[in-house]
């Protein structure tokens, strides 16, 4: 991956409202990977069960998926995002 596009997605995610306001960072990039963490607080994340939301899961999903979709200096979008639960 370029140097320039990766420092810029990193910059970016630092100022993107979204992501500033669930505590997400963007810890590591590469070609097809992608590593972000959120800070989970239950008292505003959690469910009806006192379990992590799905859309507070999601999120983190989607923002690693943001970024690792533009590792090719393109704008890329997602037409479909499948998560399963393994057991």
């Amino acid at each position: 991956m370029d140097l320039a596009v990766r420092e810029a997605i990193y910059r970016a995610v630092e100022k993107e409202p979204f992501a500033r306001a669930l505590n997400m960072e963007l810890i590591d990039l590469e070609d097809g990977r992608s590593v972000v963490e959120m800070t989970y607080h239950p008292e505003k994340m959690d469910n009806i069960y006192s379990r992590a939301h799905g859309g507070a899961i999601f999120a983190l999903i989607d923002e690693a998926f943001e970024t690792v979709g533009q590792t090719e200096g393109t704008i890329a979008v997602a037409l479909n995002v499948n998560a399963q639960k393994s057991v």
